[in-house]
């Protein structure tokens, strides 16, 4: 067997007793600000989230548990990983809001990933989602969680976008935005002209019944969904920048679905369907 003895020490547990320790500043008042926006870091709540955050690439920065979760991932994160260890009653004042999942975590985020670097990764077949203005947390977290299932390759954000990491989309999303490169671009044009030079199909989806009902649209080898707003769809400048429209068809007087669910209707079509010439 190896020795174990230059393994580094583990760092004892925090037993914390106040909610105003200095020790739990990023969990302080969570239903009043955005760590995320401030400093660079995320919150992860519930243990499915905060078990993916630590499989996933992001630094754990501190972890805020219970005594039950404190054993169970004690084990998990690297040895210099604090562990700040309270009741549910110290956690909920803590954090400002009725809590009983009895496990946070704090994650970091590195680098930002650029288009180009995720493009050079992609297999010769992908599907991408393009997201202009998408900007309910609940219906991004959805949506990423959706693509992750149907196994979109990346997801690239506009700018008016809500944050893929606030708590929010990271607990709706089930942690699924830690396992997908998510591009935050501040110039979407360049990076929809990027797509189209790898190859990609820009495909939009739109309430219109001259597009092509989508039963009828074929998938390309690398294949670009451009996504439009809660309420008001694509605008004409995302529109001029496809090279088709697709359209779903619906009954019954509905006008529209829920952009996650529409969403998920489009990625069961274009997965279902070989690309075409394949």
């Amino acid at each position: 067997m190896a020795s174990t003895g230059n393994l580094p020490p583990r760092m004892p547990r925090f037993i914390v007793s106040r909610p105003d320790d200095p020790q739990l500043a990023d969990y302080q008042s969570l239903n009043e600000r955005n760590l995320t926006r401030q400093s660079g870091k995320f919150i992860a709540e519930g243990d499915k989230v905060v078990q993916r955050l630590i499989a996933s690439p992001y630094e754990v920065s501190s972890i805020f548990a219970d005594a039950h979760w404190a054993d169970q991932l004690e084990p998990l994160v690297p040895p210099e990983t604090p562990i700040y260890v309270a009741d549910g009653r110290l956690l909920e004042q803590t954090i400002g809001y009725n809590f009983h999942r009895g496990v946070l975590a704090v994650g970091r985020r590195g680098p930002r990933p650029q288009l180009a670097q995720v493009l050079e990764k992609l297999p010769k077949s992908a599907i991408t989602l393009i997201c202009p203005e998408i900007h309910d947390p609940s219906n991004l977290g959805s949506l990423i969680r959706t693509a992750a299932a149907f196994g979109v390759a990346a997801i690239v954000l506009g700018s008016q976008c809500a944050h893929p990491f606030s708590r929010r989309v990271l607990r709706v999303s089930m942690g699924a935005a830690l396992q997908l490169p998510l591009v935050e671009s501040n110039d979407l044009r360049l990076e929809i002209e990027l797509l189209r030079a790898h190859q990609f199909d820009i495909a939009a989806t739109v309430l219109d019944t001259t597009a092509i009902p989508l039963q009828h649209a074929n998938r390309s080898t690398r294949q670009a969904i451009l996504l439009g707003s809660e309420g008001h769809g694509l605008g004409d400048e995302w529109l001029k920048l496809s090279d088709r429209r697709i359209t779903l068809a619906m009954l019954n007087s509905v006008d529209s679905l829920n952009v996650a669910i529409a969403t998920a209707v489009f990625l069961y079509h274009f997965t279902s369907n070989p690309p075409r010439g394949s």
